[in-house]
């Protein structure tokens, strides 16, 4: 055996191609209605949609032990922090990017009620929820 010290792994992709399929495989995909949502909500405080997002993070919360936050955020403070970003239909979705692991591979919709509205995320590496659907276990 030998000791490599603080050598540490770096994977790179060998092409700007290769890089972008990588981020389609295992993105975070983005209805047409979210996206209409996301747009409007930016528009409604006064906030550039090319400029400002859905952020969502995962929090330590509730009895199955992890929740979403979901607020507008910045695409550029996203880029410094090194959060995952995702653009379809002319709309912006931040991945927060200790969050990504829980929601890689999940879809942001938006739904609407007689009694609720609100973005969701469908999350297909949820292994639990809890009764009340306002947390959830990977």
């Amino acid at each position: 055996m030998s000791d490599c010290g603080n050598v540490q792994k770096v994977f790179v992709p060998s092409s700007e191609e290769e890089k972008t399929q990588l981020e389609s495989i295992s993105g975070v995909e983005i209805s047409e209605r979210a996206a209409e949502r996301i747009v409007f909500f930016c528009k409604s405080e006064n906030k550039d949609p090319s400029e400002y997002g859905l952020r969502v993070s995962v929090v330590k919360d509730g009895c199955s032990g992890n929740s979403y936050t979901m607020e507008l955020g910045s695409v550029l403070e996203a880029k410094e922090k090194g959060d995952k970003i995702f653009i379809e239909h002319g709309a912006t979705v931040i991945v927060e990017k200790l969050s990504y692991l829980f929601v890689v591979g999940s879809r942001v919709d938006y739904h609407e009620s007689l009694l609720a509205s609100g973005f969701q995320l469908v999350n297909p590496n949820i292994k639990r929820s809890c009764s009340c659907g306002s947390s959830f276990a990977v």
